[in-house]
């Protein structure tokens, strides 16, 4: 009853096993289906870039280009207070002595302003506001040597001194420009994509195929009955449940690409290697 799954089902069954760490790292363990696991994150993919964006489905690049933006933009927005504080720690730290060193206070409150002119509002702008901030900043060290002098002569741990800091945020500022550089290629070509029904067919098609294989060589695996239970038995409850969907209904008869996205397709294409569940086999 493969057949019967729709698209969003074929998302959702597949993504733990691309996407959960405890799940993928099972179906690796298992000699007789690890092999497949490359393919079964390229029917993954295929079948969440046909999926209609109300489905809030995304391919696999793209969730871990976010992933790792929201990592580096995290620690973008740290190093940033980390200049701030500094700069103003040093700031207070000035104005405490005795007698009070007035114009080296002063020379912190003008570093500030020039880095951090919103104060810090910057770090709840956008990652490319952000990342152009940085830029910004990497030209104002450049143009103002003196910056420099001033950022190098305050400690920040160890041997290391602001500038350190400094540094390494304008390097998380590049990564940041770099990874919206490549999500806007990634969504820019899902957006100008056009998805026919022969693409969808194609996609559901190579699901199949794959989620096929890998539930017949389940069948000869010598893994714990636990371990291939927690594999198969989603998909296959599930397939059970969608057959239902259609009691009445021929493969051929199955809505394709409307709400229920149902297949169009006849039993020999919708679920090759269905015959062979008994025994494991190759894909050709």
């Amino acid at each position: 009853m493969l057949k019967h799954l729709n698209l969003d089902e074929m998302v959702a069954l597949l993504s733990p096993w691309v996407d959960d760490p405890r799940q993928r790292k099972l179906f690796l363990s298992i000699p007789e289906i690890a092999a497949l696991h490359p393919r079964v994150v390229e029917a993954h993919e295929a079948v969440v870039a046909v999926q209609p964006s109300g489905g809030g489905g995304a391919p696999s690049k793209l969730r871990a280009l976010v992933d790792e933006s929201n990592e580096v933009d995290r620690c973008h927005d740290h190093l940033a207070r980390a200049v701030s504080y500094g700069i103003d720690t040093r700031r207070e730290l000035c104005l405490a002595e005795e007698p009070a060193d007035a114009a080296r206070a002063a020379q912190c409150d003008a570093v500030q302003k020039k880095l951090f002119p919103n104060g810090l509002a910057i770090l709840n702008a956008s990652p490319l506001a952000e990342a152009g901030n940085t830029t910004r900043i990497a030209r104002l060290l450049e143009d103002e040597p003196e910056i420099v002098d001033f950022l190098k002569s305050i400690p920040a741990g160890g041997r290391a001194s602001l500038l350190d800091v400094v540094k390494r945020w304008l390097a998380k500022g590049r990564e940041l420009q770099a990874l919206e550089r490549a999500r806007t290629e990634i969504e820019a070509t899902r957006a100008t994509t056009p998805v026919s029904k022969t693409t969808i067919q194609a996609a559901r098609s190579q699901w199949f195929k794959v989620v096929s294989l890998v539930l017949s060589n389940l069948e000869v695996s010598r893994a714990p009955a636990r371990d291939i239970e927690i594999i198969r038995g989603p998909v296959l409850r599930a397939s059970e449940r969608a057959g239902k969907r259609y009691p009445s209904a021929a493969p051929e008869e199955a809505p394709l690409g409307d709400a229920a996205q149902g297949s169009a397709l006849g039993p020999s294409e919708a679920e090759p290697g269905a015959a062979e569940v008994g025994g494991a086999s190759e894909l050709p």
